[in-house]
């Protein structure tokens, strides 16, 4: 399936909350985020030097969508981005690792920028796995990270070096 990147704007805004909070609705157990969430506080899309919200698109469909997002509230922390809120609706196509590479590269773009976090619901196994094959490695596990009603769900941080 043919898809293309690329990177949001300040009027993407109302759509891409949109569409996380239809993502997050229909799979509770894999965000911490709540489709409230969305509407009570929208996240911006306007790019900047420190953060992107990339969407893989067909043209008529949104696919996936991802941020990077660079560590700003300490000096000795800088180097740290964090890519975060990632969906991909259209399974096995290849727009989840397109999204994550684009991200990847994204960060390297941030001057200073070495090394890429994120985290994962540990029940994820696709999103581990595609993480694990991109050289992401776990290196906490927070048991009780969010809850979906009394479901208790569990969530891996991991990490990956973006340059050698």
């Amino acid at each position: 399936m043919p898809f293309e990147l690329r990177v949001l704007t300040a009027a993407d805004q109302a759509a891409y909350n949109e569409f996380f909070a239809r993502g997050a609705a229909r799979h509770p157990s894999l965000f911490r985020i709540h489709p409230e969430d969305f509407r009570e506080r929208p996240f911006a899309t306007q790019a900047s030097d420190d953060t992107a919200t990339v969407l893989a698109h067909d043209g008529a469909r949104w696919l996936g969508v991802g941020t990077i997002e660079r560590e700003q509230n300490r000096a000795k922390r800088r180097h740290v981005a964090w890519i975060v809120r990632m969906l991909v609706v259209e399974q096995n196509a290849g727009v989840g690792r397109a999204l994550l590479r684009a991200l990847k590269e994204r960060a390297l773009a941030m001057p200073g920028v070495d090394k890429v976090n994120l985290t994962v619901a540990a029940q994820n196994a696709a999103a581990v796995h595609l993480y694990s094959s991109e050289g992401f490695a776990p290196f906490s596990r927070e048991l009780d990270a969010f809850r979906v009603g009394e479901t208790r769900v569990e969530e891996l941080t991991m990490s990956c070096r973006a340059r050698p």
